[in-house]
């Protein structure tokens, strides 16, 4: 070890004393008679000089140590590094163990956040501070090991009286920086304390191997995690495409598909499931093309391929070969479906990015929704008339894997009950009167592939909801007028603003299909619970308008039943009839003001009414005791408050104690 960083191994056995007293004479000399001595070392010469910049108090007999509260909040921003240090510590102790020594670690600003080792020597060092909380800085307490690593950034041993403060003469302390092998910004320190007599420079060697030992671990901790990091953003980025993207090496094996490649072509995510092309029939064409790309050809195709439980449809496939410089290792296959004008009319247009609000209920609403949409699982949505389920329903939609498929929405309480089964299953030809040549698809099988939005699901028949629950189960439809089933594939995301457990209770709702449905389940809250946002409402709604108070005040105020359907009409309706700049209390709708009125006016009616009979029940009271104090006993108030409900009231309190 370097000589400048610690003193030669002749400092121990029988030159300890010698050494100790030569050192504790240079201190004497500099910090008492004010003499500078050449013999300390330049390292610790220049620290002490430091330390008396800093104004650092040479006689100080502990040092500073921080509240509670800060230690906290200091060992939480710490913890990933305490947890990787602590074994490390535990490891240097038990080398040293019975030797009366500490093992430290302090971060950055010298703050000592861990510390292990012998009792007798951790109870001496509690007396002067050091203990879990303590600065050590040399702004603090003047050269040490701790501080003066910090400062110079590099491994000290400081002995006896080389520290600045004379409280500390007794010991010898060894530091070595951990520096972050990524950013080269110092993370803390780690070191070994003792008594004098125990110092060996050896110690410092130990704290050294140490810290490079951490800075290492650190560093394959950060690889692991560039590679992890590398590998999900990889994936995430595949997921994130609108294509269908599969990756296979040169035998044909799938390595990577993305999910919308999984739901195009009906294969498994390939977590857990590996699968070759030509084990897959309707993947055939893919083989039957893949020694071409092999060869260098890029290959461009369309074709039909007969996809299990769904239509035949078109895809367009490019084949692109992968190579790693010398040798072909695989292909990328990019998938796209060719959207006939039919489909292309039943897209979803909101995405979350569309959803406004700031409230904690409603962006909790859609932390669900954005988790839920990396599903294919069915969801039920609830929230009251215009708190914007269909919109949640979308924005779901357009981030899921069915994003390119058609999103369709059905109204179950705007369809006669006698026509909704042929409107979301379709009919035969001769199902019954009036039925079209040929038959008619169904909703369902308009939405193959997609979404289906069931709106006010909890006015759907009893008798269709039994069609439903088999459409979830089996996977299929059957046409009203029809005894052959067919294959449909479709997501579906149910909404309603009625309780659907009072529903089933009432043996409206069938309870086996509100477990279907309910598989997630998301609460939009009313604009009631969420007025925070309403500002934020009206600078989207009217960019061009400022609202007064007293408008502000009554938009607080009322309730909205309509929830962000009825506030947006009443800003349209500002919009058209307000010429001015400044929305005032004129221009709000007549029916709001007066709900606020009737409101105020009810109220004030309840509190004549509770007045009268607070008022009532103390005279009642006052009549029926012998004095203020049990009356107010009675009451269960306290003396002075019934004196004030007695001023408030009017009542002359001795007149009716007296009376009784």
């Amino acid at each position: 070890m370097d000589h400048i960083y610690t003193l030669n191994d002749s400092f121990r056995n029988y030159a300890a004393p010698r050494t100790e007293k030569t050192l504790k004479n240079i201190w004497t000399n500099y910090f008492i008679k004010k003499k500078e001595i050449g013999a300390i070392r330049p390292v610790i010469l220049s620290s002490w000089k430091r330390s008396q910049k800093h104004r650092a108090n040479p006689f100080a007999n502990e040092a500073p140590v921080c509240d509670l509260a800060t230690l906290k909040k200091i060992q939480q921003e710490n913890k990933n590094i305490l947890t990787l240090i602590r074994p490390f510590m535990d490891d240097l102790f038990e080398m040293v163990k019975g030797t009366d020594s500490l093992i430290a670690f302090a971060n950055r600003d010298g703050i000592v956040l861990d510390l292990c080792g012998d009792s007798e020597i951790a109870m001496n060092a509690a007396s002067i501070n050091f203990t879990v909380g303590v600065n050590m800085k040399e702004e603090s307490i003047g050269t040490n090991a701790i501080g003066t690593a910090l400062a110079i950034e590099k491994p000290i041993q400081v002995i006896g009286a080389e520290h600045y403060c004379s409280v500390w003469h007794s010991a010898h302390c060894s530091s070595a920086p951990i520096i972050d092998p990524f950013t080269n910004e110092l993370i803390g320190v780690i070191t070994l304390i003792g008594y004098i007599r125990t110092a060996n420079p050896h110690s410092l060697g130990l704290v050294k191997t140490a810290a490079d030992t951490i800075v290492k671990l650190i560093e394959q901790q950060g690889i692991i995690k560039e590679k992890y990091m590398m590998s999900n953003y990889f994936s995430a980025a595949l997921d994130s495409i609108s294509d269908g993207i599969l990756i296979v090496n040169r035998f044909g094996d799938i390595i990577q598909a993305n999910k919308i490649a999984s739901h195009l072509l009906k294969i498994p995510l390939l977590d857990a499931v590996k699968c070759r092309l030509s084990d897959i029939e309707h993947l055939q064409p893919f083989s039957k093309y893949l020694s071409e790309t092999i060869d260098g050809n890029e290959v461009i195709f369309q074709d039909e391929l007969c996809i299990p439980h769904d239509q035949k449809h078109k895809l367009i496939f490019t084949m692109r070969r992968i190579d790693d410089g010398k040798e072909h290792i695989g292909c990328i296959i990019i998938l796209k479906k060719k959207v006939n004008k039919e489909t292309n009319k039943l897209k979803a247009k909101y995405f979350f990015s569309s959803l406004i609000g700031e409230a904690p209920l409603f962006k909790q609403a859609i932390k669900l929704a954005e988790k839920a949409a990396s599903t294919d699982k069915s969801i039920l949505i609830t929230g009251e008339s215009g708190t914007g389920k269909e919109l949640f329903a979308q924005a779901i939609h357009n981030e899921s894997m069915r994003q390119n498929e058609p999103f369709l929405a059905i109204n179950c309480a705007a369809i006669p009950k006698d026509l909704i089964a042929s409107e979301l299953f379709g009919y035969v030809e001769g199902a019954f009167t009036n039925a079209a040549k040929g038959g008619r698809k169904g909703k369902f099988e308009a939405a193959n592939g997609g979404t289906i939005f069931l709106d006010e699901i909890g006015d759907m028949p009893l008798e269709l909801q039994a069609h439903l629950l088999r459409v979830l189960e089996e996977k299929e439809i059957t046409p009203v007028g029809s005894h052959v089933s067919k294959p449909i594939d479709v997501r579906i995301i149910a909404a309603t603003n009625k309780d659907l457990v009072e529903l089933v209770k009432e043996n409206k709702f069938r309870l086996d299909l509100f477990y279907r449905l309910n598989v997630i389940y998301i609460q939009i809250p009313p604009l009631k619970k969420r007025k925070q946002d309403i500002e934020l409402f009206i600078r989207h709604f009217l960019p061009s308008k400022e609202i007064s108070n007293d408008v502000l005040k009554y938009f607080f105020e009322y309730d909205w039943p309509g929830n962000l359907r009825e506030f947006k009409n009443v800003m349209e309706q500002i919009e058209i009839f307000c010429d001015e700049m400044m929305v005032t209390e004129e221009y709000i709708p007549a029916y709001v003001r007066t709900a606020i009125q009737s409101e105020k006016e009810e109220l004030n009616l309840y509190q004549s009414l509770a007045n009268e009979t607070r008022k009532d029940t103390l005279i009642s009271t006052l009549k029926n005791s012998g004095s203020v104090s049990q009356a107010a006993t009675k009451l269960g108030v306290s003396a002075s408050t019934l004196y004030r409900w007695a001023s408030e009231y009017q009542i002359n309190i001795k007149e009716f104690i007296k009376s009784s």
